[in-house]
């Protein structure tokens, strides 16, 4: 039974890489953990400085601010402030972001654009907006809050 699972995973496998149009080859070599230490730093970075949704925006226009993007209003006409090599971004209640690129050989009315996407949806609890909760002899504050995003609340 192993062997003919066996068998039956390389048929499976070869499939796959044949009906992808691709033949079947030698794997590259894998590279090394510490290749990729940089990279998962500048995350875990990112990670601790996006507590919620709202850091993760503003942590993501210092970081566009720094590569050299502009901030537009997003209230205002763009005419005459979007040109060909420019980098901008704009931001709606701090918890939404719009960044893009216009390539160099832009002319407008002609050719296309991509457009790559993302969102935060960090759960997180959120202070109600009536959230005083507190009796009078209370010698501390409570406030309400409210779960938001997808959390596995079930694991606290």
């Amino acid at each position: 039974v192993h062997q003919k699972t066996r068998k039956m995973r390389f048929a499976l496998l070869g499939s796959l890489l044949l009906g992808l149009g691709q033949a079947l080859t030698v794997m590259p070599p894998l590279s090394k953990t510490a290749e990729h230490l940089p990279l998962a730093h500048k995350a875990m970075a990112f990670f601790d400085s996006s507590s919620d949704p709202f850091f993760a925006v503003q942590t993501s226009i210092d970081m566009l601010l720094e590569a050299g993007f502009e901030e537009l209003d997003d209230m205002q006409p763009y005419s005459g402030k979007v040109v060909p090599g420019g980098r901008y971004f704009y931001t709606r209640n701090k918890s939404t972001l719009v960044a893009f690129a216009v390539g160099e050989d832009y002319k407008p009315g002609q050719g296309g654009f991509k457009v790559i996407g993302g969102h935060t949806d960090s759960p997180n609890l959120r202070v109600k907006p009536r959230s005083k909760r507190s009796a009078k002899a209370a010698q501390a504050i409570q406030i309400g809050v409210e779960c938001y995003g997808g959390g596995l609340w079930h694991t606290w």
